[in-house]
């Protein structure tokens, strides 16, 4: 009989790692599905869409203008009465302003399309942080359940010295007493949950109450990236820096449209003017209709408008110049104070190993003799609580090392 409940126990463990495993999504799965699903990302993709449809609209020659007039007095002339007027006007630009148009459209579509790059990386980065965020909290109740079933040994070993007489029941209520304090802070964790899994869900576009299983190992994190040449490529690559260049075209695009609007555009026409026959006289081709051929020309003559409006896109490119070396040097910055944490985090991460074997020793000393003599539980219980926080700041330099990593990749095109 107890061969077969441990088989089925064996069984059900199995069935439950094996659910866990498959439910488990990892970080890469999380962050394509934010890419493909994102709400943001897809305003912004159709955004950059809509921004090209403009280029056909504005490189075609203005609409042809066509009218019809009649004469409810009519004019007349030697070969008839005029009755009606048809014509029509079609205008031409200066010659290469359409082309400008077009292609200060795209260079404004441009500029959205890397809004969409840096938009990306600025996503990735937020899932990482709820990532490792609910990596900390899942494994943060793996290190308190491992302790917790520590402490109940520790329990039952407590009792059966009472029943010995060889302590008090003090040491019992002590012991319940922690494992009390860690059933609540297993309840908090828990708690803790509902917000990383939520922003988690929100970026990924689904809902918000979907369940997220973590089934990572996390080593302390390797940054790969050479720091004195991060800022070469943050200047160079960075979405943000080319939207912020790509504006910049813009304006010089706007400039040489400008210059062209200030150039004269011109006009031609035709006219058709029907005229009735005279019935008084015949003259030569009585009632012949008329055609009329027109040229117009459209000239600026007042030149204000058009010096402001350089002058306003030659001050856009300077802010667009500082806007450049503000980011830069925001981006830089936040590189060296995730370095900074790193560093913290990795010398934090030595101590707390040389700490845990050595509280670890001096449990094993003391439960030794408490066993033997049944004294100094205050002290075995206290280096006890000692290691689980000294797991769970491993755990915590761990979390931080992949978290400086992730701010310095939210800078960088890989």
């Amino acid at each position: 009989m107890k061969k077969i409940i441990l088989y089925i126990t064996v069984s059900i463990v199995h069935c439950t790692l094996f659910i866990v495993h498959c439910n488990a999504q990892p970080l890469d799965t999380l962050l394509q599905q934010a890419l493909n699903e994102n709400l943001e990302l897809k305003i912004f993709e159709k955004e950059y869409l809509a921004a090209l449809e403009k280029a056909p609209q504005v490189s075609q020659l203005p609409d042809l203008e066509a009218g019809i007039g009649v004469f409810p007095l009519p004019v007349e002339t030697r070969l008839g009465a005029q009755i009606l007027r048809v014509g029509a006007t079609q205008m031409f630009p200066w010659k290469g302003t359409l082309d400008s148009k077009k292609d200060l459209e795209l260079a404004k579509a441009k500029a959205l399309y890397e809004r969409i790059g840096a938009s990306s990386l600025e996503l990735s980065f937020q899932v990482k942080l709820a990532y490792f965020k609910l990596y900390e909290i899942q494994e943060s109740q793996a290190i308190i359940q491992r302790n917790f079933a520590i402490l109940e040994a520790l329990e039952q070993l407590s009792l059966a010295k009472v029943e010995s007489g060889k302590t008090s029941a003090a040491d019992v209520l002590r012991v319940q007493l922690k494992l009390e304090e860690l059933k609540q802070e297993l309840k908090i964790l828990e708690t803790g949950k509902t917000k990383p899994m939520a922003t988690i869900n929100q970026l990924l576009n689904r809902p918000l109450n979907t369940s997220i299983s973590i089934n990572d190992n996390l080593d302390f994190a390797i940054i790969p990236f050479n720091k004195d040449t991060l800022a070469g490529n943050i200047q160079a690559n960075h979405p943000m820096i080319r939207m912020f260049e790509l504006q910049q075209e813009v304006s010089k695009q706007a400039i040489s449209l400008n210059e062209l609007s200030d150039k004269p555009s011109f006009g031609v026409g035709l006219d058709y003017i029907m005229v009735n026959q005279r019935n008084d006289a015949e003259p030569a081709h009585n009632g012949r209709d008329i055609i009329q051929l027109r040229g117009s020309m459209k000239i600026p003559l007042f030149k204000q408008k058009y010096e402001a409006k350089e002058r306003e896109e030659n001050l856009k490119i300077a802010a667009l110049e500082d806007k450049k070396l503000d980011v830069v040097s925001r981006f830089t910055a936040a590189i060296e104070k995730a370095y900074a944490d790193y560093e913290t985090a990795r010398l934090r991460m030595t101590l707390y190993e040389k700490q845990i074997g050595i509280t670890q020793s001096a449990i094993n000393i003391l439960e030794t003799n408490y066993s033997a003599k049944g004294n100094n539980f205050d002290e075995l219980l206290r280096l006890e609580k000692e290691l689980i926080d000294y797991d769970l700041k491993t755990l915590k330099a761990i979390v931080q090392s992949h978290l400086a990593q992730s701010s310095i990749e939210r800078f960088i095109i890989q």
